[in-house]
């Protein structure tokens, strides 16, 4: 297939949800994954475990400051639900991407899966500027259009949704997927994972977070040489127009990571927890062995400990007194990409409704409880009261935003590619 076929129309029938694409064919030895209104169980409710263990996390820390130090001394809750969520991303993304057959059409789909709720959210707090907390520093306009982004965590302005950082992270692995399906490489993903988890170990250290802003000696030549790289690979493309959309996105991608708020083996060890969720994907189409999964998946587990071990600098959280150790992350790692890995080989299996439903409304949960925590204010009650009160105003609120705002603008998302797609 020509590259430039890539972005163009394929005709086919409608697929299922974005978020719930299902692999076309399982590779050697693998079950069929099962799948509920044409999503897939397994990943819905990994999301739910994923978005459950942020809500308790993040509203239990508010009432609990036991809860917040045990977390930071010994295992991290939230963010292994976060890192749960980009391992499902990786797996699916480029499913998702590769069944359209068509970078315009994903990225319709995209944008009205995640701006709608996310922009809803964002005006709340805008709106109710002068009743709640606002973070530090923060310049009402400039910074609210940095925001509206959802690439905030990549400059060194605030967040106005704290949790929002890991959108950025999402939204810089579609990117980073869009390049590589342009340059005809985003079937390597053994060899994408591989490259990641060896640049994690051996890079971890060796660039400045926030290059672009702090600009330390020689602070240009990286992102040069990787931006020249890049050029290099768009220009064997068949026309402008995809060569300039290639590295018009990898432009965005390599000035995210150059100006990333966490050390470089943190970064890559993310984008790599993605990447092995798409190793597992290629298996179950039949387009890795299930030999090259298994060793990329036991090199990751291997990475995150020397990874960690060498690199990892904790840094005191003011509130609980308690400093991550090596072993901290190293364990919060292991456990996402070991419970992924487990789901992963269960995905025959049916799973609770209750636990897939949750995970079918996780996005909705994930934004709503942080803006719960931000306008709801400070409940008098026993900490249990006010823990169960907070979790039900997030649930109640999710499963109206889901299916109120979410739901209908994706299905207007897809009249918009629909019509796209017979013009």
């Amino acid at each position: 297939m020509r590259v430039d076929q890539r972005v163009r129309r394929v005709a086919h029938p409608p697929g299922p949800p974005v978020d719930a694409a299902a692999p076309a064919r399982d590779g050697e030895g693998s079950a069929a994954a099962a799948t509920r209104r044409g999503r897939l169980e397994f990943l819905d409710a990994l999301r739910g475990i994923a978005v459950l263990t942020v809500v308790v996390q993040h509203i239990g820390d508010y009432q609990w400051i036991g809860l917040l130090g045990w977390s930071e001394h010994w295992f991290r809750l939230g963010e292994f639900g976060v890192l749960l969520f980009f391992c499902c991303s990786g797996f699916i993304i480029p499913a998702s991407l590769e069944r359209r057959n068509d970078l315009v059409e994903f990225w319709i789909g995209r944008a009205f899966r995640l701006w709608p709720l996310y922009l809803t959210v964002t005006g709340v707090l805008l709106a109710a500027w002068e009743r709640v907390p606002r973070p530090a520093g923060y310049r009402p306009v400039e910074d609210s259009v940095v925001n509206l982004t959802m690439l905030q965590v990549f400059s060194t302005r605030p967040l106005l949704i704290g949790a929002s950082w890991t959108l950025g992270y999402e939204l810089v692995f579609y990117l980073l997927v869009s390049v590589l399906f342009l340059l005809g490489w985003h079937r390597r993903s053994t060899a994408s994972a591989t490259v990641l988890l060896i640049c994690a170990l051996g890079l971890g250290g060796a660039t400045t977070t926030y290059m672009l802003q702090l600009r330390p000696e020689h602070w240009w030549t990286q992102p040069a040489a990787a931006l020249l790289l890049v050029g290099l690979a768009a220009s064997r493309l068949p026309s402008w127009r995809l060569r300039a959309a290639t590295v018009g996105m990898a432009l965005v991608v390599i000035a995210a990571l150059a100006n990333r708020p966490h050390p470089a083996y943190f970064t890559l060890l993310v984008f790599s927890c993605m990447f092995v969720g798409t190793v597992l994907y290629r298996w179950t189409a039949a387009q890795t062995s299930g030999r090259n999964a298994a060793a990329v998946f036991g090199l990751a587990l291997v990475v995150i400990v020397a990874a960690q071990h060498t690199w990892h600098h904790g840094y005191t959280e003011p509130l609980s007194g308690e400093t991550p150790r090596w072993w901290t992350e190293a364990a919060t790692f292991l456990a996402a990409v070991l419970v992924f890995g487990a789901a992963f080989l269960l995905r025959h299996r049916r799973w609770p409704r209750p636990l897939t439903y949750l995970g079918a409304i996780s996005y909705s949960v994930y934004l709503l409880h942080a803006l719960v925590l931000i306008v709801v204010p400070e409940l008098p009650g026993r900490p249990w009261v006010n823990f169960v009160t907070l979790s039900a105003i997030t649930l109640v609120g999710s499963v109206l935003t889901h299916h109120l705002l979410e739901q209908p603008a994706i299905a207007f998302g897809r009249r918009i590619a629909a019509a796209r797609r017979t013009a």
